[in-house]
């Protein structure tokens, strides 16, 4: 129960600093950074949709069409334009974390359906995939609070 109320701390501080982002700053991309505030948004999201769903294949991940534009590797010098609106992706934001929330409820102890090996770190239950997805939310909440300080 302590990491789903963590995640919840993590997720609201998470939508705050998003919220605090003004709109014509989400697709800055200061110097030094490789990303823009709209894709660390993306890619919270849909890192936390593909590592929960890993844990658990019944989690159903929303917005897989988004999955190319914010995994790892990709950027946004190569969208086209499909990007989704700020009030749309802060808008899946907040009904994930309402989602992982219910949806994980009691299922914690659950070992996880698929077990990600992450360097030194073994995702081996629903609660280290949760925690996980935490932890980098946590790290993408400094980089866009570090973006937000330069604007």
């Amino acid at each position: 129960m302590e990491s789903l109320n963590m995640f919840k701390y993590s997720r609201a501080a998470f939508l705050i600093a998003l919220r605090n982002t003004p709109n014509n700053k989400w697709d800055e991309q200061p110097e030094g950074f490789p990303n823009t505030i709209r894709w660390n948004a993306g890619h919270v999201y849909i890192t936390a949709e593909d590592y929960l769903c890993k844990a658990d294949h019944n989690y159903e991940i929303v917005h897989p069409e988004w999955y190319d534009l914010f995994i790892d590797g990709s950027s946004p010098a190569d969208w086209n334009g499909e990007e989704p609106p700020v009030e749309e992706l802060l808008q899946a934001i907040d009904k994930q974390g309402e989602r992982i929330l219910d949806y994980f409820n009691g299922k914690l102890q659950n070992t996880a359906d698929e077990t990600v090996d992450i360097r030194y770190l073994k995702l081996d239950t629903v609660d280290a995939a949760l925690q996980f997805v935490t932890w980098h939310e946590g790290i993408h909440l400094g980089i866009i609070k570090s973006m937000q300080k330069l604007f």
